[in-house]
């Protein structure tokens, strides 16, 4: 091996113990959970299920904007455009049901490490305060 090679074997060692690798870690997962909503246009509420929600949950809370949607392309009326509009509500819901899955676990994930990375942080702050107070008598 050259000598670049173990210079950035050593630097990868020296970020890992310093707990630089976690650190982008959490940015990978941020920047992973943020390019999926982009994609999906998940911030639009009317045609996104909540995380937890179920397909009939979701259609009742959103049911106008699929009807409308529905009519758009179909020109139905009454029952068949609720049809219409349930068939594309479950179109959407099943096409994003995993990857909201998967989002939410990256959330989950991306919480319980910064929760971590706080406790950590404050448990030193912690030592430092008690070792800079002098015993007092």
């Amino acid at each position: 091996m050259n000598d670049g090679g173990k210079a950035l074997e050593t630097e990868e060692a020296v970020a890992i113990l310093r707990g630089e690798k976690k650190k982008l870690r959490r940015k990978e997962k941020h920047a992973r959970i943020e390019q999926i909503r982009a994609n999906l246009g998940l911030s639009d509420s009317q045609r996104t299920p909540v995380p937890g929600e179920s397909l009939r949950e979701f259609y009742k809370r959103t049911n106008m904007y699929w009807q409308m949607a529905a009519h758009e392309h179909t020109q139905h009326t009454g029952k068949e455009l609720r049809k219409d509009g349930f068939d594309l509500a479950e179109s959407r819901y099943k096409e994003l049901k995993p990857i909201l899955d998967e989002l939410a676990i990256l959330e989950a994930e991306q919480k319980a490490e910064e929760a971590e990375g706080a406790e950590t942080s404050s448990g030193k702050r912690n030592n430092k305060n008690k070792k800079n107070k002098a015993p007092q008598r």
